[in-house]
């Protein structure tokens, strides 16, 4: 049965639901990615054991916390509080089995915008660069054009008669 943990983040609970394992942490490649200053890069593991649902202390700075006491490493039961630095979470085990098609649409789930937005940000700059050099090739190119002579100055003109 997968494993469920609910995460309290700069005031916004996000429900982070997993199979066998999940890397907490603030770097953005973590599969629970969290924002807050106290939690390490990757900071703990919450895994699925032959014995049950374990977290493991990957040697943060600020240490995690199961039911308020300090560990490297302790079972999950569900409802167990686990702080991760200064960011509380709450650990379920999800009762009801999940249909292969919620494990598709899960396996389907879109980066979080803290992935995409680094990406976004170069692209965007990107095709601006690119435009602003068009745009200035183009006005160069324009001011260097001959101007089109008019039918009226292109009409034959007699010299003395």
């Amino acid at each position: 049965m997968p494993g469920v943990l609910t995460v309290r983040d700069e005031g916004v609970a996000r429900r982070y639901v997993f199979e066998q394992q999940a890397v907490v942490g603030r770097d953005l490649d973590c599969d629970i990615p969290l924002a807050s200053r106290s939690v390490s890069r990757r900071h703990a593991l919450v895994e699925k054991t032959p014995n049950g649902w374990v977290v493991r202390d990957l040697g943060s700075a600020n240490g995690t916390s199961v039911d308020g006491a300090r560990v490297r490493e302790a079972p999950l039961v569900t409802g167990a509080a686990v702080r991760f630095g200064e960011v509380d979470a709450v650990f379920e085990i999800e009762s009801r089995e999940t249909t292969s098609a919620e494990r598709l649409i899960s396996s389907l789930s879109i980066a979080p915008v803290r992935k995409a937005r680094p990406v976004a940000v170069f692209l965007v700059t990107t095709v601006g660069v690119i435009l602003l050099a068009a745009a200035t090739i183009w006005a160069r190119y324009c001011d260097r054009a001959p101007a089109k002579a008019s039918a009226a100055s292109r009409a034959p003109t007699l010299i003395g008669s």
